[in-house]
């Protein structure tokens, strides 16, 4: 009987001693290691997407313990400065809702209540490393018509992904000099395409990435059958065109520019396309993002503008069933730093019919070398 109690209570005083030493050697609550194992169960998703409303996005973990504070014990601060927004995004895994938009400057946004965080250097530093590499998988490469010509030859089937919905389907191009000319190779792709063009066939661009021999090209496309059918058993009357940098249409020698605005648009670089642009060239592109009804270009467009004249430009498109681009000018200014443009425009009205309306945009830019900002916009 002694025996068997000795045993017991040595057994009993072991598991004492292996769990005292067990305890010591886990980590400290608020250690490093500690907090890195909180912050990968933060639920927290960094993406990229190319407007708010995009279901197709590249997302990872956020994972960065000044990050993940900041966030869900945030310092908001208040300001009047208008945000110039990117393409990232933080989320909860599993909700839909956008949590927070990230700013040029690495804050981060409350949209809805216009109020910020602005995070460490360290930690922006962080984000911006993780936000290269997500842009990296989520946007096509910029390859001028005269190499994507080569890569997407006659007869070649390769795949179209709509970069808002994500969706993709399959084409083969039959012809086109100056673009490629393309067929839905099935049925059931063309039903894809379809969905993309949930309004019926139209011939309104979007921005798309071409995949073909694991290379992703940024390219356009219209939704409008047309012209010869040579697979005639897909389901889809005609073919459809889609341009990649430079390409043309079989009217014009120039680029078209709502072809290249989504082409840039597909490439994530669409600031890169207005930073070299002129004023009447970013006129002509404001119109073509409202024609799109791209209300995340137009956002980008008038970025300089002030509230009151970005929400009234809203106001009047929402009275536009369409719009369509007409003639303009350029009205150069003796100050280089200074410009204005008038543009044309033929609009549907809900109420009114067809009329036509100006655009009178003026511009200015900090340097002659410097990119032209939106400044004021009369809409009559």
């Amino acid at each position: 009987m002694f025996f068997m109690r000795f045993n017991r209570n040595l057994a009993c005083g072991i598991f004492v001693l292996f769990l005292s030493l067990s305890l010591a050697f886990l980590p400290e609550a608020g250690s490093a290691a500690g907090m890195e194992e909180n912050s990968a169960r933060s639920g927290l998703l960094l993406s990229v997407r190319t407007s708010p409303s995009a279901q197709f996005e590249n997302h990872v973990a956020i994972d960065d313990p000044d990050i993940v504070q900041a966030v869900k014990v945030p310092k908001w601060h208040a300001t009047d400065e208008m945000p110039r927004f990117t393409d990232l995004y933080i989320s909860r895994e599993g909700v839909s809702p956008v949590l927070l938009r990230v700013d040029t400057n690495g804050n981060l946004w409350n949209e809805a209540q216009m109020k910020m965080i602005v995070l460490s250097g360290k930690a922006a530093v962080k984000l911006n490393q993780a936000a290269a590499s997500l842009r990296e998988q989520h946007y096509g490469q910029l390859l001028d018509w005269q190499e994507a010509e080569k890569l997407f030859s006659r007869k070649a089937v390769f795949v179209i992904k709509d970069m808002e919905s994500g969706l993709s389907f399959r084409v083969q191009r039959r012809a086109g000099h100056d673009h490629a000319d393309v067929q839905p190779v099935t049925k059931a792709d063309t039903e894809i395409m379809k969905q993309i063009y949930n309004k019926g066939w139209t011939w309104d661009r979007k921005a798309i990435i071409a995949e073909k021999d694991g290379k992703q090209i940024a390219a356009s496309m219209n939704g409008m059958p047309h012209g010869g059918d040579g697979i005639p058993e897909n389901g889809f009357s005609g073919h459809f065109c889609v341009h990649f940098l430079n390409s043309s249409t079989h009217k014009s020698d120039a680029p078209d520019l709502p072809h290249q605005l989504m082409v840039y648009k597909a490439a994530g670089k669409l600031r890169s396309f207005m930073a070299d642009a002129t004023p009447y060239q970013l006129g002509e592109s404001l119109i073509e993002a409202i024609h799109h009804d791209e209300y995340e270009m137009i956002r980008l467009m008038t970025e300089g503008l002030s509230k009151e004249q970005s929400e009234a430009l809203l106001r009047h498109k929402t009275d536009w069933r369409s719009i369509r681009r007409k003639d303009g000018r350029e009205l150069p200014q003796e100050e280089s730093l200074l410009s204005e443009a008038q543009l044309e425009a033929e609009i549907l009205h809900s109420t009114r019919g067809r009329r036509f309306v100006h655009f009178h945009s003026r511009y200015v830019r900090t340097s002659p070398i410097s990119p032209w900002e939106l400044k004021e916009l009369t809409v009559i």
